[in-house]
């Protein structure tokens, strides 16, 4: 596991990738953020990341591995922080929060989170893929990186096909992941949709209106089951599933820091107020 320095912006969002996947898929918005204040943290996950998957896949362990990576770069700080992913990511995010204290931890950033697999591009088998789980064969199948890529910006996806002929892991994601593999994404998310409603941080969601992995309708409905004071859901416009990479990228990278302005100064006042007079102001979305 590779680990980054801990950033000293006053800002600190922790953000975990994609399915198999790498940092690459932040490339587009560190620098952006960093103008707007925000020190992003984008740590590979043992077991998780790309080049990093052995034996059979279980999401127990991903978040087991996520937690302890995420507990060693925060250390015992009491500096606040925002913990968030992309897509999968997203999802383990999640599960991290629900599974165990995070000393420091004030909010979460779900951008594309992958609650279902049920997007316009999915290839045509997919729907057959529980009999390829009845019969074991989970393993001799792949979902293959395939256009659009995950991308409405013709020159970023121009890019990512040259990434994908010459290297297996592009700032979208690998070149390919085994059914195995996202049997056990399906499964976490199974295991987030279930524990979410008791999740009390403040949470940020951004998502594409076409999505072609998860439809906009179904992280609408898993996301109806929290108070609307606690979450802020932004429908993206002009994007498609990689929003870190795709023509929303700058508004991301906005919706970011405005939600860690708004989360982690609203900490910093009700401490404040907590010391000088006993009472703590909530904290709320806008």
């Amino acid at each position: 596991m590779s680990q980054q320095p801990q950033i000293a912006a006053p800002h600190r969002l922790v953000m975990l990738h994609g399915l198999s996947s790498t940092p690459k898929e932040f490339g587009m918005i560190v620098h952006p953020l960093r103008r707007l204040g925000v020190g992003l943290v984008t740590p590979e996950v043992k077991l998780y990341s790309y080049g990093s998957l052995a034996g059979t896949p279980r999401w127990q362990d991903w978040v087991d591995s996520a937690a302890e990576c995420i507990q060693s770069l925060m250390g015992p700080s009491p500096e606040p922080y925002v913990l968030g992913g992309l897509c999968t990511g997203a999802m383990l995010a999640l599960a991290v929060a629900a599974a165990r204290p995070l000393p420091g931890l004030r909010g979460l950033a779900l951008l594309s989170p992958l609650f279902s697999y049920d997007g316009w591009a999915l290839p045509w088998w997919y729907r057959g893929r529980h009999l390829a789980y009845l019969l074991h064969l989970d393993r001799h199948f792949v979902m293959r990186e395939r256009p659009p890529y995950g991308l409405k910006n013709e020159r970023v996806r121009q890019m990512v096909r040259h990434q994908l002929e010459s290297e297996q892991a592009s700032l979208v994601g690998p070149a390919q992941v085994s059914l195995q593999v996202v049997r056990e994404s399906e499964r976490l998310s199974r295991h987030v949709i279930s524990v979410l409603p008791q999740q009390t941080l403040p949470m940020l969601a951004l998502h594409a209106r076409e999505d072609e992995i998860c439809s906009l309708g179904s992280v609408q409905a898993v996301l109806g089951r929290v108070p609307q004071t606690q979450l802020r859901l932004t429908v993206l416009e002009d994007s498609y599933h990689m929003i870190t990479a795709d023509n929303d990228r700058q508004r991301v990278a906005s919706e970011l820091a405005g939600f860690m302005a708004r989360t982690l100064d609203a900490d910093a006042f009700r401490n404040k107020d907590a010391a000088g007079s006993g009472k703590i102001s909530p904290i709320r979305s806008t």
